[in-house]
């Protein structure tokens, strides 16, 4: 007799500015995901962090599929609290929660510590990690220490920006023009910009600022191949897997929002057309990367790589995108693996992690005099 489905939540949409690509992502795994194994739960989040019960949620989806807005609406519960007693209930029952809310309270390791207090097995990176690969500029500091190359930057807070904002475009100009801007805790380029003079500055740091309280200024390099690799766990102690490199390729001046999801001419190419050394040293970043923040579950790492081979590692994403446009999902079924399976080994890996601490706990009770 075959086993019974069991429950799988899905937690999307959220207060980040990421808010849309969130609720894309998360149709997109609950399309996927194999209905013999798993019975979906949605999770919808509005924009003011309020959470809607599994049947608004579903309510939501259902507008949205027949043409409505890409916004989760606040629930008519909202004057219960930020998450009503019914919805809380539904999700301590589930079997296991896949959280596909990006950006701030969703990657950061908000969410993902709030899940933990609930004790139900989840998708992806604990605390720590999600916290640490969310912050790009803090994330850098422990990529440089294990030897990891990344682009030459500064880090700017809004206060310092305040006080004297002449000071804040000078020290950025000493890095040379051009250089990006962006969000140190920030996601799908939103708040990003590239700065080609002084002039461009006051702008692209007032964005950037308008998303988060810290800022990183970057050296820019000249005309780069964006190429991103992912990362995936393996259960029983197994080494993670590491996906062939991908390419993305733009005709517009950086691979910025626009380019992610509303421009048709951007091509996503997996595997990417590299020589293999060049490739595998990617790879070996990739997963460096993933052990120096103590990743889990699944990780996409964003390289800018030259004309002559050289490369920076940009940012590491534990929440990776799984749209129709996002490579994460393309290069692992590229190897054979689909985006059903992938969703299979990515709970089973959350499942896994958390029969181990609870074999861990009780074996530390169990030591106690």
């Amino acid at each position: 007799m075959p086993e019974a489905a069991r429950s799988l939540g899905v937690v999307f949409g959220g207060a980040s500015v990421e808010h849309t690509i969130s609720i894309r992502s998360a149709r997109a795994v609950m399309a996927a995901a194999n209905t013999e194994r798993w019975r979906v739960v949605p999770f919808a989040v509005s924009r003011a962090g309020h959470w809607l019960t599994p049947e608004e949620s579903s309510r939501a989806l259902s507008n949205i599929q027949q043409g409505g807005r890409e916004e989760i609406p606040d629930p008519a519960s909202s004057r219960q609290g930020r998450i009503p007693q019914s919805t809380l209930a539904a999700l301590v029952q589930c079997d296991a929660v896949f959280p596909l809310i990006h950006g701030a309270s969703g990657e950061d390791g908000v969410l993902q510590g709030f899940i933990e207090t609930l004790d139900v097995p989840y998708v992806g990176s604990g605390v720590a990690a999600s916290a640490l690969a969310m912050d790009k500029a803090r994330c850098k500091q422990i990529l440089r220490d294990v030897g990891i190359r990344v682009a030459p930057d500064i880090t700017v807070s809004c206060d310092e920006w305040r006080s004297d904002p002449t000071a804040v475009a000078r020290r950025a100009a000493e890095i040379g023009y051009p250089y990006f801007v962006k969000p140190s805790r920030g996601g799908s380029s939103i708040g990003a910009g590239r700065v080609d003079s002084r002039e461009d500055a006051a702008d692209a740091l007032a964005a950037a600022f308008a998303c988060d309280s810290d800022v990183l200024i970057e050296e820019a390099m000249p005309s780069p191949r964006e190429i991103e690799c992912g990362v995936l766990g393996s259960t029983g102690g197994r080494p993670p897997i590491v996906s062939p490199p991908g390419e993305i390729r733009t005709q517009r001046p950086f691979y910025d929002y626009i380019a992610k999801y509303e421009d048709p001419a951007t091509e996503l190419i997996a595997p990417a057309q590299l020589e293999a050394q060049l490739a595998e040293q990617l790879q070996r970043a990739a997963l460096d990367a993933w052990r120096a923040v103590g990743a889990e579950g699944m990780v996409r790492a964003d390289f800018l790589v030259d004309n002559d081979g050289r490369f920076w590692l940009g940012e590491l994403n534990t929440i990776p995108g799984f749209t129709s446009a996002s490579m994460f999902p393309r290069v692992f079924e590229a190897v054979g693996i689909p985006l059903s399976d992938l969703i299979d080994r990515l709970v089973e890996l959350g499942i896994e992690r958390r029969h181990g601490r609870a074999n861990r706990a009780t074996a530390d009770r169990e030591a106690l005099p």
